[in-house]
């Protein structure tokens, strides 16, 4: 079910990707054990680390005061270093941790869309894959962005371990691969409203020639970049077109375009040295079918859990 989305109160100002400590697995864990009202001293026993001075729970107090940033929890008292409940959980009833953590990381504004902005910016380079050198990345922030900070390592190591975590890019040794996993995909298309004139839900996982230009814009402004130029007709970027092909040969989802269709998108061929006007395949409907029960259908910690 679809409700109103409601932003924490006492947020704090520090920058999203200045939690250096923050993993997305403690993320995970830590807002899946809240129950009701909790007291943040008993979250801290619960995760905190054992170490020969004690117990270590720096990173369970960074692992709150992260989720109060992107509005996933807040305090009664003001302080979520003192109790601590979730909030927004009936916005999205059921979507994966790992999908609505990105979508709330999209809905900070001001300073805080940095988070969201890196991807966009990595994505301008029109390729697959970018070089995953911290200069490089930095390069092409400080030509995408304007933010009043400096775009330092640990910033960006925050940033990728994070996303990576969260199944939206893939660190690998020749680069930062831009291409979010299935799952995420999945979930992207399952979650976007199909028409105009509809809310974005997540009560139906399958959907039948939704409206993809509608949906797509969707994910775009709320999820992950999606489009490699928007202007005219919107032209889906090749790390994106690559999930999507996948997706369809592995029969989860069907991209059509009717021969009077309009409002399509354009899908660049696999070979991007063929990636000309004619060879561009237009896409006007999706539907959506059944998520199959295979490795390549989960997200990163799920497969670690599991194998």
């Amino acid at each position: 079910m679809s409700t109103t989305y409601t932003p924490a109160s006492h947020k704090p100002e520090k920058l999203l990707t200045g939690f250096i400590s923050v993993r997305a697995p403690e993320l995970k864990h830590i807002w899946a054990s809240l129950q009701g009202t909790t007291s943040a001293s008993e979250v801290a026993s619960k995760f905190g680390r054992p170490s020969g001075s004690g117990l270590k729970t720096n990173h369970v107090e960074d692992s709150l005061r992260f989720l109060n940033a992107v509005d996933l929890v807040e305090s009664p008292t003001g302080d979520v270093l003192d109790t601590v409940e979730r909030i927004n959980d009936r916005h999205f009833e059921g979507l994966p941790f790992e999908a609505r953590l990105l979508y709330h990381c999209n809905q900070q504004g001001s300073r805080q869309s940095h988070f969201a902005d890196i991807h966009r910016a990595l994505l301008s380079e029109g390729s697959r894959t970018v070089n995953a050198g911290r200069d490089n990345i930095r390069t092409i922030l400080k030509r995408e962005t304007d933010y009043d900070f400096s775009w330092t390592d640990e910033k960006i190591d925050m940033w990728v371990t994070l996303t990576e975590q969260l199944g939206l890019i893939t660190e690998t040794e020749d680069g930062l691969v831009l291409s979010p996993c299935r799952a995420l995909m999945y979930d992207a298309l399952a979650l976007a409203p199909t028409t105009s004139s509809e809310d974005p839900d997540y009560d139906d996982l399958t959907v039948d020639d939704g409206e993809v230009q509608q949906m797509l814009n969707w994910v775009n402004d709320n999820l992950f970049t999606i489009y490699e130029a928007r202007t005219g007709t919107p032209k889906i970027h090749p790390a994106i077109a690559d999930v999507l092909r996948n997706m369809a040969e592995d029969g989860v989802v069907d991209l059509s375009a009717p021969g009077d269709s309009q409002n399509e998108v354009k899908l660049p061929p696999e070979d991007l040295n063929d990636d000309a006007r004619g060879n561009r395949q237009d896409v006007t409907y999706v539907s959506v079918h059944s998520k199959p029960n295979e490795t390549a259908y989960q997200y990163p910690l799920d497969q670690f859990l599991t194998h």
